[in-house]
């Protein structure tokens, strides 16, 4: 029996696959859609017509392929100038060809594909396999001496009854799987009666749901009401400890009154120039005492220049002495006392200074702030806790009832789940069943 039909460059059928079902096939739909080049197709693998226009439009070659039930497949090749066979044997890697063949098929591709034409008596031929809405097939159109020499054959009549048998096993065995099914539609039926408390138990789970989000919704609340709890008892702590504060700064006296030393430091600074002045004066006084009496001259230019330098140091030789005579009435520079203290003194008045300004910044940022409400009437929040408690004991008692109502639902999907295993396909549309399916959609499938 043939599988299948492939086209290729056939007509207006550049490439065209057509699945065959069991039984007869008829191809249906408006003119000019390709369906008597089909029909055609499968004559030209039959009989090797004589050339014709069968390649499409630019292309090489037509190649119409038939795929026949066992595997094998049947390849009819149409050149320009020639035509042949490709016959593909099942699970072979290369074809057995037939090329340089006269008009009738080669035996092989007959044989395999079975679909001979019947010749009747007076050079007339039947073909009982093909046919198109001019020549239908089975002598529909034929006269009556040409339907009796056909059921004279001897062979086609034996054909005709193991095609009468077959159909009536398939008739019977029809008849036996529809008993078949309507007993395993009656069990389905017993074992969906059984099935009758899912709504009950739905509507307890949407009862459950809804408790259950309540629970969560105030389980939710909890939360802020303990961060609103923890702000209060914060700013509690904040407000005692700023009053601990402000009472602190209030018992503090006030920093003592700095001496002016600007001009003491002003007097080091000088006596320092002064200092290094002379001891620049030193070293050149006694890097001068030794110079001998100076050679001849012979470089005026080095000579000139070495004048200057003379002439520059006596004259800051000078102005050291005047700066050294204008010293000499001054009183020798008192010793300085150690200023460890007088630092530590400093430092310790430097952070009082910073202690007494952020204390008069938080005095100011306080003097805004209002008085903490009293907290007199504690009922409403007892209340609150209370109604609380209630609320959790009430979402415990719904988690009990919920994890009882789950149970029982895992109980109801296992025995859904073994009669869905038992069935294995739907008894009214033969579709595959399984449980998860069947409860996604309503105890129902897509079928």
């Amino acid at each position: 029996m043939i599988t299948s039909i492939i086209l290729e460059n056939f007509m207006a059928h550049e490439r065209t696959e057509l699945p065959l079902g069991p039984g007869v096939t008829a191809l249906t739909g408006p003119n000019n859609t390709g369906k008597s080049a089909v029909v055609e197709a499968l004559r030209c693998v039959a009989t090797n017509p004589a050339p014709r226009s069968f390649i499409r439009h630019g292309a090489k070659e037509a190649r119409v392929t038939v795929v026949m039930d066992d595997g094998t497949r049947i390849v009819w090749i149409r050149k320009k100038a020639s035509a042949g066979y490709e016959l593909w044997a099942p699970g072979a890697e290369k074809p057995e060809e037939f090329w340089k063949i006269r008009r009738r098929p080669p035996d092989e591709v007959l044989a395999a594909l079975r679909l001979d034409v019947i010749e009747l008596e007076g050079e007339k031929t039947v073909d009982v396999h093909i046919g198109n809405q001019r020549e239908p097939v089975f002598l529909l159109n034929r006269p009556d001496s040409d339907a009796a020499a056909f059921f004279a054959a001897s062979s086609e009549s034996a054909h005709l009854l193991a095609m009468q048998n077959r159909l009536k096993a398939r008739t019977q065995d029809a008849k036996r799987r529809e008993r078949d099914l309507e007993e395993r539609r009656e069990a389905v039926e017993a074992a969906l009666d059984a099935l009758a408390p899912l709504p009950d138990i739905s509507l307890g789970l949407d009862a459950a749901r809804a408790l259950e989000t309540d629970a969560a919704r105030l389980r939710a609340e909890i939360p802020a009401l303990a961060a609103l709890r923890q702000r209060l008892d914060e700013t509690g702590r904040a407000l005692e400890r700023r009053r601990a504060a402000v009472a602190v700064c209030d018992a503090l006296a006030g920093p003592p009154k700095i001496k002016e030393v600007a001009g003491l430091d002003r007097l080091i600074r000088q006596m320092g120039q002064v200092e290094a002045g002379l001891d620049q004066s030193r070293r050149a006084h006694g890097a001068l005492a030794p110079v001998q009496a100076p050679p001849a001259p012979f470089d005026a230019v080095r000579l000139a220049t070495l004048c200057n330098r003379c002439v520059h140091l006596d004259g800051a030789l000078r102005e050291a002495e005047a700066r050294a005579a204008r010293l000499a009435d001054l009183h020798d520079a008192p010793a300085l006392a150690r200023t460890g203290p007088l630092a530590a003194l400093l430092d310790g008045m430097r952070g009082l200074g910073r202690d007494v300004r952020r204390a008069g910044a938080t005095c100011d940022r306080l003097r805004s702030v209002a008085e903490a409400p009293a907290l007199a009437d504690h009922a409403p929040l007892i209340a609150l806790v209370a109604d609380l408690r209630r609320l959790a004991g009430e979402g415990a008692r719904a988690g009990t009832r919920l994890n009882e109502l789950e149970t029982a639902l895992r109980k109801v999907e296992e025995r859904i789940g073994r009669v869905v295993d038992e069935l294995g396909q739907c008894p009214t549309c033969g579709a595959n069943l399984n449980l998860a399916s069947f409860l996604d959609h309503g105890r129902s499938h897509d079928a």
